[in-house]
C-alpha cells in the first residue's frame, strides 16, 4: 500500500501546474455556461454573489484535480482495428498473457559484466528460468535453428556468444497461452557494450508484430520500454515509448496483431516518464 501511494505521489508530480489551470479554466467555463443562463430565468435564488462565485471556483478546482488524479494505467481503443492499447506502471514479469524480451544480436544470456541482472533480460533468466541459463541457452538455441535465421560468427568477442543473427531476429519460446517474445533490437559489441538506434528498434518491432500475428493467438501482449538503459540510443523513454506505440498503431492499421499490446513503464522509471503526455499522444495516435 505504501509502495502504491509513494508511485502516485510520483505520477502526481508530473501533473504539473499548467494541466491543472487548463482543467480548472475548462471547468469553471462549463460551470459558468450553466450558471449565468439559469440567473436570467431565476435571477433570486441564482444571485448569489461573490461567495458564490468563489464556490464555483473551489468546486471547478476539485473537478480539476479529479480529473488528474494520479493512475497506474490508461488504455485508448484504435478506432481501427479491435484493438487496445494500454500504459501502465507495473512489473512485466507480473503480467499476464504473452511477454516481450529486448535482446542483443547474439543472444547472449550470461549475468554479470555481459547482462545486468536487474535489466529485462536479466530477470527473464532469473524470473522465467529459474536462473537455470543452460536451459534458456538450449531453447533459444532450437529456436534459432527452427527458423533458420542467417548467422556470422564473431570471432573477436572474447566473451559471451558468438555467432550474430540480423537486427530484428525474433524468435518464440514458453506455451500457447504465455509465450514470450524475444527480440534482437541492438548490437552487442566485443567491447560488451550494446549499441542501438531508432532505426533498428523499428526494425526489430516491425519483426515483432509479424510474429506476434503469427504466434501471439489474440492473446494480449505486455512489452517493456525496449531500446533504454544499456542500449544507448540516445532517445529517453519517453521518445522510446512513443515508438512502440506508433510502431503498433501502423503495424495494426495494416493487419491484425493481438486484442491488446501493454506498454509497461517499470516504478523506478518514473522520474523519467510524463505519464500524462503519454497519455495524450496514446488519445492522438489512436484516432
Amino acid at each position: 500500500m505504501i509502495k502504491i501511494i509513494q508511485i502516485k505521489l510520483q505520477i502526481l508530480k508530473k501533473v504539473g501546474f499548467k494541466r491543472l489551470r487548463d482543467s480548472f479554466i475548462s471547468n469553471f467555463g462549463l460551470f459558468w455556461l450553466f450558471t449565468e443562463p439559469g440567473a436570467l430565468f431565476f435571477p433570486e435564488k441564482l444571485n448569489f454573489g461573490w461567495i458564490g462565485y468563489l464556490w464555483l471556483a473551489i468546486i471547478a478546482m476539485v473537478f480539476a484535480f479529479i480529473q488528474r488524479f494520479p493512475r497506474r494505467s490508461v488504455c485508448r481503443t484504435l478506432s481501427s482495428p479491435d484493438s487496445e492499447i494500454e500504459i501502465k506502471i507495473g512489473d512485466l514479469f507480473e503480467q499476464q498473457g504473452h511477454l516481450v524480451i529486448g535482446l542483443n544480436d547474439v543472444f547472449d544470456t550470461e549475468l554479470g559484466e555481459i547482462i545486468k541482472p536487474s535489466s529485462v533480460q536479466g530477470q527473464f533468466l532469473t524470473k522465467t528460468y529459474s536462473s537455470d541459463r543452460l536451459k534458456l541457452d538450449a531453447d533459444i538455441e532450437n529456436a534459432l535453428q527452427v527458423y533458420n535465421y542467417p548467422r556470422n560468427e564473431e570471432v573477436n568477442k572474447k566473451l559471451g556468444k558468438t555467432w550474430r543473427y540480423p537486427i530484428g531476429t525474433t524468435i518464440t519460446l514458453g506455451s500457447h497461452d504465455n509465450r514470450y517474445f524475444l527480440t534482437a533490437y541492438g548490437y552487442m559489441g566485443n567491447d560488451m557494450k550494446v549499441e542501438s538506434n531508432s532505426d533498428y528498434i523499428w526494425q526489430s518491432l516491425s519483426k515483432l508484430w509479424q510474429e506476434v500475428r503469427l504466434k501471439g493467438h489474440s492473446i494480449d501482449v505486455s512489452i517493456p520500454i525496449i531500446g533504454a538503459d544499456l542500449a544507448r540510443t540516445n532517445h529517453p523513454r519517453m521518445a522510446l515509448a512513443k515508438l512502440i506505440i506508433t510502431s503498433f498503431v501502423i503495424a495494426s492499421k495494416e493487419k491484425f496483431i493481438t486484442r491488446k499490446l501493454t506498454v509497461m513503464i517499470h516504478p523506478k522509471d518514473i522520474e523519467s516518464v510524463d505519464f500524462y503526455e503519454l497519455e495524450e499522444f496514446l488519445t492522438s495516435a489512436c484516432f
